[in-house]
């Protein structure tokens, strides 16, 4: 029955698609389509950790089949329900706040924008470490799950050719300890440096002028190597390859960027920390930023880097770059 019912689905999208002749209307189907293809996913992941408990439960399933059942399960939720929460949830929510604040603020498109709302801008990295974090547990996860689950298997592959086995189980180790290095340098630098705040001084930024401003960190000792800035221009396409108006964000191209290297005696102590001071020159014919258009966006990030005493200071901001003149 589940069977038909996922067919008549998929026949009947088809057919919408080849009728249907209103591009809106067309956009509306394909969107109903993902949505309940989405949804299906997540309903089918819940369905296999919820069957494979009653199962085992019952004795019908070993401990070996139900770790591999759940970890499927997750898989399918995390397939169907994170991009659900994203493209279809949460950026609806996001377009309807967008629509307000254009209508209250037409003439200022950097008050478009949450975090570029005001003069600071906050940058934590915990997102970055969560999702590294995230990936490595599914990879190692994912591991120990298969090589129990084939172990049988894979003791019989030993005897035959030790050597494969080996050299895999080196290279995916070596790939796993190459990520949780940088991961507890990035979490190390988070532990021991905590939030960043760029303070801009120009704001926003202006094309034919610069971006200029303070980042104020909670280092209480300044590196000996000073710190290596770079303000990036970046343009991410949102169209797909056929030309239609679905999201895709793989194709990245910076188009313009500045590095510099503020050193030792550049760099001061603030309230909080050490204080980092930012100056580029940004030229006339660069592009504003974009976060509202449907096929593209064009991102302007400042980054700060250095290293000391074994951990890594990172810090990143989205920062609104525009051809306005600065508010005070």
């Amino acid at each position: 029955m589940f069977g038909f019912i996922v067919v008549f689905i998929f026949i009947l999208f088809f057919v919408l698609v080849m009728v249907v002749k209103d591009e809106k209307l067309r956009l509306q189907v394909v969107k109903v389509f993902l949505i309940l293809v989405l949804g299906g996913l997540f309903i089918a992941g819940c369905g296999s950790i919820f069957t494979g408990m009653i199962e085992t439960f019952q004795g019908e399933m070993d401990a070996a089949q139900f770790l591999l059942q759940i970890i499927i399960g997750f898989l399918f939720m995390a397939a169907g329900g994170v991009p659900l929460y994203l493209y279809f949830i949460s950026r609806e929510v996001a377009i309807r706040r967008l629509e307000r604040r254009k209508k209250k603020y037409p003439d200022a498109p950097w008050m478009w924008v949450d975090q570029w709302s005001t003069k600071s801008i906050v940058y934590s990295g915990k997102g970055q470490i969560s999702f590294g974090w995230f990936v490595l547990m599914v990879m190692t996860a994912g591991l120990a799950a298969v090589s129990y689950v084939n172990r049988k298997k894979i003791l019989s592959k030993v005897e035959e050719s030790a050597l494969e086995v080996i050299a895999f189980y080196s290279i995916f180790c070596f790939i796993l300890f190459i990520g949780f290095y940088a991961v507890v340098s990035l979490l190390r630098g988070y532990l021991k440096f905590g939030k960043s705040i760029f303070e801009m001084t120009s704001y926003p930024g202006i094309i034919g002028g610069e971006l200029a401003g303070t980042i104020q960190t909670h280092m209480k000792n300044i590196p000996e190597k000073g710190f290596d800035l770079e303000l990036q221009c970046g343009l991410i396409d949102l169209t797909s390859q056929s030309g239609k108006r679905l999201r895709n964000t793989d194709t990245t191209v910076s188009i313009w960027e500045a590095r510099k290297k503020v050193r030792l005696e550049e760099v001061s102590l603030g309230p909080e920390g050490v204080s980092i001071p930012v100056s580029f020159s940004i030229p006339a014919e660069a592009q504003e930023s974009d976060a509202w258009s449907w096929d593209k966006r064009i991102v302007w990030t400042l980054s700060a880097f250095s290293s000391l005493g074994g951990a890594q200071y990172l810090s990143q901001f989205d920062v609104p770059v525009f051809k306005t003149r600065p508010k005070p």
